[in-house]
């Protein structure tokens, strides 16, 4: 993950609340080998589809909503995936004067466009999706905290207007003018995916005092 797999804290988080629900959940690669992404977005559907069951502890509730982020993470790198295959296509289109060849790489460019929604639109677990077109958000009850609740919040990353607002490709590429657009359009989707990525990862931190997880000072 671009952003997780380099935090040693992220990593130590998503490793305890793995812990905590084993047996739920299949292990996870190990982080310093590259991750897979099919693997990771094959494990979030399979657990999205699993019975859902009330937690039984605040132990088990910040472990749920630990693991769902992790899981958004991944399906938000594959997104950016997407993303930096789109900018490469938008580069070559550039160079390329040939319109018909150029309506072939705005085709692809749809495909991937297509591909964002999908990622998103199956990125649940516990039967909540934080990166749909949806509004869904994890709130977790800490009685024990002082506040009654946390809350993970929902961050729209569909390709359309709600979340990236990568446009179709309407003139197919033609017109450098449409190019540059597109190019400024994925740069500015990836710097959303990193603030996503960082307000996830944030979010979860502050749910590691009830994995019994402290943070050194």
């Amino acid at each position: 993950m671009h952003a997780s797999a380099t935090n040693a804290g992220a990593r130590t988080l998503f490793d305890r609340a793995r812990r905590v629900l084993a047996g739920q959940e299949e292990p996870a690669p190990p982080q310093d080998e590259p991750v897979d992404i099919r693997f990771g977005i094959e494990r979030v559907l399979r657990n999205a589809r699993k019975p859902q069951t009330v937690p039984r502890t605040v132990e088990e509730a910040a472990a749920r909503a630990v693991s769902a982020v992790e899981g958004t993470l991944v399906a938000i790198d594959t997104i950016n995936e997407y993303l930096m295959e789109a900018l490469d296509l938008t580069t070559e289109a550039l160079k390329t004067p040939d319109p018909a060849k150029r309506a072939m790489i705005a085709d692809r460019y749809e495909e991937l466009r297509s591909s964002i929604d999908t990622v998103a639109a199956g990125a649940s677990f516990q039967g909540v999706n934080l990166i749909d077109s949806g509004r869904d958000a994890l709130e977790i009850r800490l009685p024990s905290a002082g506040e009654p609740r946390h809350a993970i919040s929902h961050i729209t990353l569909v390709a359309g207007e709600r979340g990236l607002s990568i446009k179709s490709p309407a003139e197919l590429f033609a017109s450098e003018d449409e190019i540059d657009a597109a190019r400024q359009t994925l740069i500015a989707a990836r710097l959303r995916l990193d603030r996503a990525t960082e307000t996830f990862l944030n979010q979860a931190s502050m749910l590691a005092p009830h994995l019994g997880l402290v943070e050194a000072d």
